[in-house]
């Protein structure tokens, strides 16, 4: 049985955290985003939000854990508490390497989330965007209970890059924390 371990990520850790960043959306997003984009920009891109976000503070507060399989990196989630109080505690990543799936690793790590907010930030929703492509994801939040709203467009990472997306929120992360233990 692998061993699997949840730690906070570290400035030290921002150059992993895109290049699984840029993996994921690699291997998630073909046929989603214009080839082009994953290709050429999205690991440069993502390195330099990374670095900003870990060693400059971007984007405000963030609480980032990284998941070691083996002691390798498997995957990693990020929240951002004040990106959009009107919504709740922004789930910003959740990402597994594809070398990882099919292990419950996204459950684990959206559970650890779950378990954050409901210590740090009692009472409040989780949120996060998915791309209305990406319909296994739909699917899987759907099947926690995750509330979808209507999809809209909006600005991806990128220049000139619009994509549909919903946002999917757990009012009661308790509830979430209950269907994912």
């Amino acid at each position: 049985m692998p061993e699997l371990a949840l730690i906070p990520a570290t400035a030290a850790d921002a150059d992993r955290l895109a290049a699984m960043h840029a993996a994921s959306w690699q291997h998630t997003y073909p046929g989603m985003l214009p080839e082009a984009y994953l290709r050429e920009q999205a690991y440069p891109e993502r390195l330099a939000a990374w670095r900003a976000r870990m060693h400059d503070g971007a984007d405000g507060p963030a609480e980032v854990t990284l998941a070691l399989v083996d002691g390798e990196a498997a995957g990693f989630a990020c929240l951002l508490p004040q990106a959009d109080p009107r919504f709740g505690i922004y789930l910003d990543n959740l990402h597994v390497l594809p070398a990882f799936h099919g292990q419950g690793l996204g459950k684990r790590l959206l559970a650890h989330c779950a378990q954050r907010v409901m210590q740090g930030w009692p009472g409040h929703p989780l949120f996060l965007y998915v791309l209305e492509a990406n319909t296994q994801a739909c699917e899987f939040y759907q099947r926690l209970g995750g509330e979808a709203s209507e999809p809209f467009e909006d600005d991806f990472h990128g220049p000139d890059l619009r994509v549909m997306v919903r946002r999917v929120t757990w009012s009661d992360v308790a509830a979430l924390a209950r269907r994912l233990a």
